[in-house]
């Protein structure tokens, strides 16, 4: 007779809201610990994350960290890791696609193992499967705790408002498909990493296509009238934009544009699509 799989635990989640210096600063990063007496740390954020991780750890007593995993390597996510990494003697583990974002912030060397869409993560008697989720970063992935169906989500989508999809790093093609992805998931209560977590979701991936499609319609409507650039198209898109937010709306619609570019629906007549001249396609 075969011995019967020991059913899978729910695992604990303690989110530790990290201060950060970056664009978000408004907005603490969710770092995560996942498990109870053996533990994943998951983004633990940014320098800030380096004495509050361990303070939260020390008021359980013994305990083993496994693994730091990381979303992705934007420095309100990752920056404390490399310290948290060499405290605790732990891999730390992120999506190799993340190498061009991350030479950016950190030294790859510090990285120990891959972190691939497909795996099955055990700890503390259960697991986290993981998820690819390219769009906000190239290696972008997300983390699934099946028992209590509960959605790991990085910068995937936001507590509350949208994530930033940025040209060169961030690909809207490719943050489309991600979110179809998860539209299939039967996800009960989503962790971001940023803002609240949301608990019985409505059809919060369905939501994020039809706000990102309605601004790509916008947008091919633009350049339908005849040929354009993205400076001319910022006023008409963004009206009353903060000049704090200038950089953030540029590199959006260029990852707009770069998308319609990528379906055939438009054209560039250089690749340096910042200064292009975009026109619709024959």
């Amino acid at each position: 007779m075969t011995a019967a799989t020991p059913a899978l635990r729910p695992l604990t989640l303690e989110i530790i809201a990290v201060p950060n210096t970056g664009p978000l600063s408004e907005e603490p990063t969710n770092a995560i610990i996942v498990g109870t007496n053996e533990v994943f740390i998951v983004d633990p954020g940014d320098e800030a994350g380096i004495a509050l991780i361990p303070a939260a750890l020390a008021s359980r007593g013994a305990v083993a960290v496994k693994a730091i995993l990381l979303t992705h390597t934007h420095p309100d996510h990752a920056l404390a890791a490399p310290a948290l990494g060499q405290r605790y003697g732990c891999p730390i583990m992120l999506g190799p696609q993340e190498a061009p974002v991350m030479r950016e912030y950190l030294d790859w060397s510090t990285v120990d193992h891959p972190l691939v869409g497909g795996m099955t993560l055990a700890v503390d008697g259960g697991h986290l499967e993981v998820l690819a989720t390219p769009g906000h970063t190239p290696g972008h992935i997300a983390l699934y705790a099946p028992v209590t169906q509960t959605l790991l989500a990085g910068d995937l989508v936001a507590g509350h408002g949208t994530v930033g999809i940025l040209y060169p790093h961030g690909k809207m093609l490719d943050y489309f498909a991600s979110l179809r992805l998860l539209q299939g998931r039967d996800i009960r209560r989503i962790i971001p990493g940023h803002g609240q977590t949301l608990t019985q979701p409505p059809d919060l991936f369905g939501q994020y296509l039809e706000r990102r499609t309605t601004r790509e319609r916008s947008i091919q409507a633009i350049v339908g009238r005849g040929p354009t650039t993205v400076e001319a198209i910022l006023p008409e898109l963004y009206p009353a934009l903060a000049p704090q937010s200038r950089q953030a709306a540029v590199a959006t619609i260029i990852a707009h544009l770069e998308k319609l570019r990528d379906e055939g629906h438009v054209t560039a007549d250089s690749a340096d699509l910042a200064h292009a001249l975009w026109q619709a396609s024959a």
